[in-house]
Protein backbone atom coordinates (compact mmCIF):
# COMPACT_ATOMS: atom_id res chain seq x y z
CA UNK A 1 0.00 0.00 0.00
CA UNK A 2 2.85 2.40 0.84
CA UNK A 3 4.48 1.78 -2.52
CA UNK A 4 1.22 2.68 -4.27
CA UNK A 5 0.81 5.78 -2.11
CA UNK A 6 4.19 7.14 -3.21
CA UNK A 7 2.66 7.66 -6.63
CA UNK A 8 -0.52 9.32 -5.34
CA UNK A 9 0.44 12.64 -6.91
CA UNK A 10 1.00 10.96 -10.29
CA UNK A 11 -2.37 9.18 -10.19
CA UNK A 12 -4.23 12.34 -9.15
CA UNK A 13 -2.68 14.38 -11.94
CA UNK A 14 -3.23 11.59 -14.47
CA UNK A 15 -6.88 11.35 -13.43
CA UNK A 16 -7.27 15.10 -13.96
CA UNK A 17 -5.75 14.79 -17.45
CA UNK A 18 -8.11 11.94 -18.36
CA UNK A 19 -11.16 13.84 -17.08
CA UNK A 20 -10.24 16.94 -19.10
CA UNK A 21 -9.67 14.75 -22.17
CA UNK A 22 -13.10 13.14 -21.81
CA UNK A 23 -14.78 16.50 -21.23
CA UNK A 24 -13.08 17.89 -24.35
CA UNK A 25 -14.45 14.98 -26.40
CA UNK A 26 -17.91 15.55 -24.96
CA UNK A 27 -17.65 19.27 -25.65
CA UNK A 28 -16.69 18.59 -29.27
CA UNK A 29 -19.52 16.07 -29.65
CA UNK A 30 -22.13 18.57 -28.45
CA UNK A 31 -20.40 21.40 -30.36
CA UNK A 32 -19.63 23.42 -27.24
CA UNK A 33 -15.98 23.93 -28.15
CA UNK A 34 -16.31 27.60 -29.05
CA UNK A 35 -13.02 28.95 -27.66
CA UNK A 36 -10.22 29.46 -30.17
CA UNK A 37 -6.62 29.05 -29.04
CA UNK A 38 -4.98 32.26 -30.26
CA UNK A 39 -2.55 34.94 -29.10
CA UNK A 40 -4.93 36.16 -26.41
CA UNK A 41 -5.39 32.75 -24.81
CA UNK A 42 -1.68 32.06 -25.22
CA UNK A 43 -0.88 35.22 -23.26
CA UNK A 44 -3.31 34.17 -20.54
CA UNK A 45 -1.70 30.72 -20.35
CA UNK A 46 1.72 32.33 -20.05
CA UNK A 47 0.54 34.45 -17.12
CA UNK A 48 -0.93 31.40 -15.39
CA UNK A 49 2.27 29.37 -15.84
CA UNK A 50 4.36 32.27 -14.55
CA UNK A 51 2.15 32.74 -11.47
CA UNK A 52 2.19 29.05 -10.58
CA UNK A 53 5.96 28.84 -11.07
CA UNK A 54 6.56 31.81 -8.74
CA UNK A 55 4.43 30.30 -5.97
CA UNK A 56 6.04 26.89 -6.49
CA UNK A 57 9.53 28.38 -6.25
CA UNK A 58 8.68 30.08 -2.94
CA UNK A 59 7.07 26.93 -1.52
CA UNK A 60 10.08 24.82 -2.51
CA UNK A 61 12.47 27.29 -0.85
CA UNK A 62 10.57 26.90 2.44
CA UNK A 63 10.49 23.13 2.01
CA UNK A 64 14.26 22.90 1.48
CA UNK A 65 14.79 25.00 4.60
CA UNK A 66 12.32 22.84 6.55
CA UNK A 67 14.32 19.72 5.64
CA UNK A 68 17.25 21.07 7.66
CA UNK A 69 15.29 21.92 10.82
CA UNK A 70 14.95 18.43 12.44
CA UNK A 71 18.64 17.62 11.99
CA UNK A 72 19.83 21.01 13.25
CA UNK A 73 17.44 20.84 16.20
CA UNK A 74 18.66 17.34 17.10
CA UNK A 75 22.31 18.47 17.01
CA UNK A 76 21.58 21.44 19.28
CA UNK A 77 19.57 19.30 21.70
CA UNK A 78 22.37 16.74 21.91
CA UNK A 79 24.88 19.52 22.53
CA UNK A 80 22.97 21.15 25.39
CA UNK A 81 22.14 17.74 26.83
CA UNK A 82 25.82 16.72 26.96
CA UNK A 83 26.96 20.11 28.27
CA UNK A 84 24.26 20.02 30.95
CA UNK A 85 25.40 16.58 32.11
CA UNK A 86 28.97 17.89 32.45
CA UNK A 87 28.12 20.92 34.60
CA UNK A 88 25.10 19.79 36.61
CA UNK A 89 25.08 17.44 39.62
CA UNK A 90 24.00 13.88 38.90
CA UNK A 91 22.47 11.34 41.18
CA UNK A 92 19.29 9.72 42.37
CA UNK A 93 19.02 12.22 45.21
CA UNK A 94 18.62 15.14 42.80
CA UNK A 95 15.11 16.60 42.58
CA UNK A 96 13.96 16.22 38.97
CA UNK A 97 12.14 19.56 39.21
CA UNK A 98 15.55 21.24 39.51
CA UNK A 99 17.45 19.00 37.08
CA UNK A 100 18.45 20.79 33.87
CA UNK A 101 19.10 17.45 32.13
CA UNK A 102 15.59 16.32 32.99
CA UNK A 103 14.15 19.58 31.62
CA UNK A 104 16.13 19.29 28.38
CA UNK A 105 14.72 15.81 27.86
CA UNK A 106 11.28 17.26 28.61
CA UNK A 107 11.83 19.89 25.90
CA UNK A 108 12.53 17.17 23.33
CA UNK A 109 9.47 15.21 24.46
CA UNK A 110 7.33 18.34 24.03
CA UNK A 111 8.76 18.96 20.55
CA UNK A 112 8.03 15.39 19.47
CA UNK A 113 4.55 15.46 21.02
CA UNK A 114 3.74 18.58 18.99
CA UNK A 115 5.04 17.00 15.79
CA UNK A 116 3.01 13.84 16.36
CA UNK A 117 -0.10 15.93 17.05
CA UNK A 118 0.43 17.89 13.81
CA UNK A 119 0.15 21.17 15.67
CA UNK A 120 2.88 23.41 17.00
CA UNK A 121 1.93 24.73 20.47
CA UNK A 122 4.66 27.33 20.86
CA UNK A 123 3.50 28.16 24.39
CA UNK A 124 4.33 24.62 25.51
CA UNK A 125 7.85 24.92 24.12
CA UNK A 126 8.28 28.34 25.72
CA UNK A 127 7.34 26.84 29.07
CA UNK A 128 10.00 24.12 28.76
CA UNK A 129 12.61 26.62 27.54
CA UNK A 130 11.84 28.90 30.51
CA UNK A 131 12.50 25.99 32.87
CA UNK A 132 15.94 25.47 31.31
CA UNK A 133 16.68 29.20 31.50
CA UNK A 134 15.85 29.13 35.21
CA UNK A 135 18.14 26.12 35.63
CA UNK A 136 20.98 28.02 33.95
CA UNK A 137 20.44 30.97 36.30
CA UNK A 138 20.46 28.64 39.32
CA UNK A 139 23.71 27.01 38.15
CA UNK A 140 25.30 30.44 37.71
CA UNK A 141 24.21 31.37 41.24
CA UNK A 142 25.90 28.21 42.51
CA UNK A 143 29.21 29.32 41.00
CA UNK A 144 29.34 27.30 37.77
CA UNK A 145 31.75 28.80 35.23
CA UNK A 146 29.94 31.30 32.95
CA UNK A 147 31.55 29.93 29.77
CA UNK A 148 29.61 26.64 29.52
CA UNK A 149 26.46 28.40 30.70
CA UNK A 150 26.76 30.95 27.87
CA UNK A 151 27.20 28.08 25.43
CA UNK A 152 24.03 26.49 26.79
CA UNK A 153 22.17 29.79 26.40
CA UNK A 154 23.36 30.24 22.81
CA UNK A 155 22.30 26.74 21.80
CA UNK A 156 18.96 27.12 23.58
CA UNK A 157 18.36 30.40 21.74
CA UNK A 158 19.06 28.65 18.42
CA UNK A 159 16.54 25.93 19.31
CA UNK A 160 13.99 28.63 20.06
CA UNK A 161 14.76 30.29 16.72
CA UNK A 162 14.28 27.00 14.86
CA UNK A 163 10.99 26.37 16.65
CA UNK A 164 9.72 29.78 15.54
CA UNK A 165 10.80 29.00 11.98
CA UNK A 166 9.10 25.61 12.05
CA UNK A 167 5.93 27.21 13.36
CA UNK A 168 5.94 29.75 10.52
CA UNK A 169 6.70 27.27 7.73
CA UNK A 170 4.20 24.63 8.85
CA UNK A 171 1.29 26.54 10.30
CA UNK A 172 1.31 30.11 9.04
CA UNK A 173 -1.37 31.24 6.59
CA UNK A 174 0.43 34.32 5.35
CA UNK A 175 0.35 33.35 1.66
CA UNK A 176 -2.91 31.43 1.57
CA UNK A 177 -4.17 33.98 -0.97
CA UNK A 178 -1.41 32.89 -3.36
CA UNK A 179 -2.67 29.30 -3.21
CA UNK A 180 -6.20 30.46 -3.98
CA UNK A 181 -4.87 32.32 -7.01
CA UNK A 182 -3.09 29.13 -8.14
CA UNK A 183 -6.29 27.11 -7.80
CA UNK A 184 -8.36 29.68 -9.68
CA UNK A 185 -5.72 29.96 -12.40
CA UNK A 186 -5.61 26.20 -12.84
CA UNK A 187 -9.41 25.97 -12.94
CA UNK A 188 -9.53 28.74 -15.57
CA UNK A 189 -7.02 26.95 -17.79
CA UNK A 190 -8.88 23.65 -17.51
CA UNK A 191 -12.21 25.31 -18.38
CA UNK A 192 -10.62 26.87 -21.46
CA UNK A 193 -9.22 23.47 -22.44
CA UNK A 194 -12.63 21.81 -22.14
CA UNK A 195 -14.33 24.35 -24.39
CA UNK A 196 -11.37 24.95 -26.73
CA UNK A 197 -11.56 24.10 -30.40
CA UNK A 198 -9.07 21.36 -31.24
CA UNK A 199 -7.56 21.94 -34.68
CA UNK A 200 -4.67 19.51 -34.21
CA UNK A 201 -6.46 16.17 -33.99
CA UNK A 202 -5.18 13.48 -31.62
CA UNK A 203 -1.92 15.35 -31.06
CA UNK A 204 -3.84 18.37 -29.78
CA UNK A 205 -5.86 16.24 -27.38
CA UNK A 206 -2.71 14.59 -26.08
CA UNK A 207 -1.04 17.98 -25.60
CA UNK A 208 -4.00 19.35 -23.65
CA UNK A 209 -4.02 16.24 -21.44
CA UNK A 210 -0.26 16.50 -20.77
CA UNK A 211 -0.46 20.20 -19.88
CA UNK A 212 -3.34 19.39 -17.52
CA UNK A 213 -1.27 16.61 -15.96
CA UNK A 214 1.75 18.85 -15.34
CA UNK A 215 -0.19 21.85 -14.00
CA UNK A 216 -2.37 19.72 -11.72
CA UNK A 217 0.67 17.90 -10.34
CA UNK A 218 2.48 21.17 -9.59
CA UNK A 219 -0.51 22.79 -7.87
CA UNK A 220 -1.13 19.62 -5.83
CA UNK A 221 2.52 19.59 -4.81
CA UNK A 222 2.34 23.26 -3.79
CA UNK A 223 -0.54 22.46 -1.43
CA UNK A 224 1.28 19.41 -0.07
CA UNK A 225 4.56 21.13 0.74
CA UNK A 226 2.74 24.07 2.33
CA UNK A 227 3.01 22.07 5.58
CA UNK A 228 6.03 19.75 5.35
CA UNK A 229 5.60 18.53 8.95
CA UNK A 230 2.34 16.58 8.55
CA UNK A 231 3.42 13.56 10.56
CA UNK A 232 1.63 10.31 9.71
CA UNK A 233 -0.72 12.06 7.27
CA UNK A 234 0.45 10.04 4.21
CA UNK A 235 1.35 13.15 2.25
CA UNK A 236 3.71 12.93 -0.72
CA UNK A 237 6.17 15.60 0.46
CA UNK A 238 7.01 15.48 4.16
CA UNK A 239 10.16 16.28 6.08
CA UNK A 240 11.78 13.33 7.85
CA UNK A 241 11.58 13.99 11.61
CA UNK A 242 12.68 10.51 12.69
CA UNK A 243 16.02 11.87 13.94
CA UNK A 244 14.17 13.61 16.80
CA UNK A 245 12.15 10.50 17.64
CA UNK A 246 15.31 8.36 17.67
CA UNK A 247 17.07 10.85 19.93
CA UNK A 248 14.20 10.73 22.43
CA UNK A 249 14.26 6.92 22.42
CA UNK A 250 18.03 6.94 22.94
CA UNK A 251 17.76 9.26 25.92
CA UNK A 252 14.95 7.20 27.44
CA UNK A 253 17.11 4.09 27.15
CA UNK A 254 19.54 5.72 29.61
CA UNK A 255 22.61 4.63 27.65
CA UNK A 256 24.22 8.07 27.77
CA UNK A 257 23.83 8.63 31.49
CA UNK A 258 26.83 7.79 33.71
CA UNK A 259 26.73 5.01 36.28
CA UNK A 260 26.93 6.82 39.62
CA UNK A 261 26.41 3.81 41.88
Amino acid sequence: MKRIFRYKLFFQAAAAGIVVLLLMLASAHFKLNVITINTLTGTFFGGVFFTISIVFTGAMADFKEAEKIPGEMAVLLKAIHTDAMLISPQGAELNQEKDIVYHIEGLLSTINANIRANHWHKSQLDEEINKINKDIIDLWAKGVSPSPLMKLRDNLTNIDRLSHRLDYIAYSTGISGAYVICDLSLASVLIIFVFARNDWGFGGLLLFALITFVLTAIVQLIHDIDNPFEYNKNSVADVDVSVLFKLESFWKSGQIKPNLK
